[in-house]
């Protein structure tokens, strides 16, 4: 979906989707599709690829593979429609002060390369890749990434030990989310 589609959408739109995207997902069917004069969207849940036409503008193929995908797409355009926040200055420095205090402690944050869901095991039940207190290699892998079912390894990429674990397993993670934090030897 193009940024062009979506300012066409105002702020109560966005919320709109949001709502439809969580009833779809806890419902029994697998697309909803919405159309008027101007606008034509379909959300499914077990991959369904349609044509999304607005008037004045031409026809934009959108492969729409998960609600989460959708709700990836939604959150980019709540961005969007969102006033400038400001950050106060004290939450600036306090971020600054964590980030120098990291520099100087020698610790490195294994971030997510890619958006999906983060497993800390290898299959349910089983022991976890670390633990804080573990001892990591540069190869050691640290958990899964699970992008529609497809599983991408995290490697630690630095030698260390593991200091803090930012997220929990089944959690959903973002680009560049700090997902375990690992002080080099």
């Amino acid at each position: 979906m193009s940024k062009n589609m979506l300012s066409v959408l105002n702020e109560n739109d966005v919320e709109t989707i949001t709502t439809l995207i969580d009833k779809l997902e806890a419902s029994p069917f697998n697309y909803l599709k919405l159309e008027n004069q101007d606008l034509k969207i379909v959300i499914g849940k077990n991959g369904v690829t349609e044509t999304v036409q607005t008037s004045g503008q031409p026809n934009v193929q959108a492969s729409v593979q998960t609600p989460a995908a959708i709700e990836q797409v939604v959150s980019e355009a709540r961005l969007e429609a969102a006033p400038a926040l400001e950050v106060p200055e004290q939450e600036t420095e306090d971020a600054e002060a964590k980030q120098a205090a990291n520099t100087e402690e020698n610790i490195v944050t294994i971030n997510a390369a890619t958006t999906g869901i983060f497993y800390a095991q290898p299959e349910p039940g089983a022991d976890p890749y670390v633990k804080v207190g573990d001892t990591v290699q540069e190869d050691s892998t640290v958990g899964l990434i699970e992008i529609m079912k497809v599983y991408s390894a995290i490697s630690a990429g630095v030698a260390g030990v593991i200091t803090e674990i930012h997220v929990e397993s089944d959690d959903l993670v973002e680009v560049g989310q700090p997902l375990i934090s690992v002080k080099v030897n």
